[in-house]
């Protein structure tokens, strides 16, 4: 009769990391959420606001996510101004989002921007579940992921100047759509797979929050057909 031996220490380590790590994820998600109202907050406060004030909103933001580029790479930095740079980032992304989602539904484009939201949702619930219970390590696809964003961003600048066409722009959407969706499978299995610390957690949060919202804005121009 054989018996596996089992080290009673190395077995009580695995669950105090698999209990660790719940908690990290738990909290994640509680600030993912939390930047989500934050955001949405912020754009019924932006709908309102004056044309004037849409530039500098937008530079603020961009100077926003630079600050939290910096602040991740240092996590006594992080755990100091962490979350405040998270809040104020998700509220101005919102204010900026605020006349964008006023278009559309001005627009006549309202059952597109619940269609969106919807679809984003469900995408973003069920490949958070796959990314999170898949055995497979996909650190694999940082690179491509990045080199992705890259040429996403290239071509979205180049829309903004020169006449892309629908057909063009569709593509663009979709690409932009796969992309995040797979950025969505890609931070949910790496948070699992890394050892991610309590310090981490504002700048994971904010990772989720990017991939919903650039997956619900490329939704929102696939559905709407605009750029």
């Amino acid at each position: 009769m054989f018996m596996n031996e089992i080290n009673p220490t190395s077995e009580r380590v695995n669950t105090e990391k698999r209990t660790n790590k719940q908690i990290i994820m738990q909290k994640i998600l509680n600030w993912f959420v939390f930047s989500l109202l934050l955001a949405s907050i912020g754009a019924a406060i932006g709908s309102k606001l004056s044309p004037e004030l849409y530039l500098p909103l937008v530079v603020l933001e961009v100077a926003l996510l630079i600050t939290a580029m910096v602040v991740r790479r240092s996590k006594t930095i992080n755990k100091v101004v962490g979350y405040p740079v998270v809040l104020a980032f998700a509220f101005v992304t919102g204010l900026t989002l605020g006349p964008t989602l006023t278009y559309y539904f001005g627009a006549g484009q309202g059952a597109a921007v619940l269609m969106a939201f919807v679809t984003a949702t469900i995408t973003f619930t069920t490949l958070a579940f796959i990314g999170a219970k898949m055995k497979k390590d996909l650190s694999f696809l940082s690179s491509a992921l990045f080199a992705a964003i890259i040429i996403l961003i290239i071509f979205s600048f180049a829309g903004v100047f020169l006449p892309l066409g629908s057909m063009l722009t569709t593509i663009i959407s979709a690409g932009g759509t796969i992309i995040f969706s797979l950025y969505i499978l890609y931070d949910f299995n790496q948070i699992m797979k890394r050892d991610v610390e309590l310090a981490d957690v504002p700048m994971l949060a904010l990772n989720l929050y990017l991939d919903f919202l650039n997956l619900f804005m490329f939704l929102l121009r696939l559905f709407t057909g605009r750029d």
